[in-house]
């Protein structure tokens, strides 16, 4: 009787780890998604300032790693930056908005105007980078904290 005891208390404490570790990687995530996004735009700069090429073109041309890491799930890239951030699973709201800001307006200008954009959109996801590697270990302190308290209240609650 006591053996059934001690094995469901044993579950609940590793499920409890488990559940931390997850919520904790998509923590992480966030962050390794913000400097895929970021090393893609400076890409893009780099190609229209060098080359002035086209979208399309240079998402065809990007690393298959690199979109990856965006959140690009398919096996061919889409032609426009538009149809590329439509498909991709981004997990925080304002790296969403802010790359969905820059595929909207990116294109519509002349190449000088392409490369400021480039320029603002960068900053504005170095600056949520930087928010969420600061709130990061706090998260994860906190992730942690609650997902092993909830099962060992568990564990006490049971017993």
């Amino acid at each position: 009787m006591y053996f059934y005891r001690i094995a469901g208390a044993v579950m609940l404490v590793v499920s409890g780890m488990v559940g931390a570790y997850l919520m904790n990687s998509s923590e992480s995530f966030m962050l390794s998604q913000a400097d895929c996004y970021i090393s893609l735009l400076r890409y893009i700069r780099i190609q229209v300032e060098c080359f002035a090429m086209p979208i399309g073109d240079i998402i065809l041309g990007c690393d298959r790693e690199l979109l990856a890491g965006c959140g690009f799930r398919g096996d061919i890239p889409p032609t426009t930056l538009s149809e590329l951030i439509r498909q991709c699973d981004i997990k925080d709201r304002e790296i969403c908005e802010t790359v969905k800001g820059f595929a909207d307006s990116f294109g519509k200008g002349y190449r000088e105007e392409q490369l400021r954009e480039c320029d603002y959109y960068i900053e504005l996801l170095c600056e949520r980078r930087r928010r969420i590697a600061d709130e990061l270990p706090k998260k994860k302190k906190l992730n942690t904290t609650l997902c092993v308290s909830w099962a060992l209240a568990l564990v006490i609650l049971f017993l």
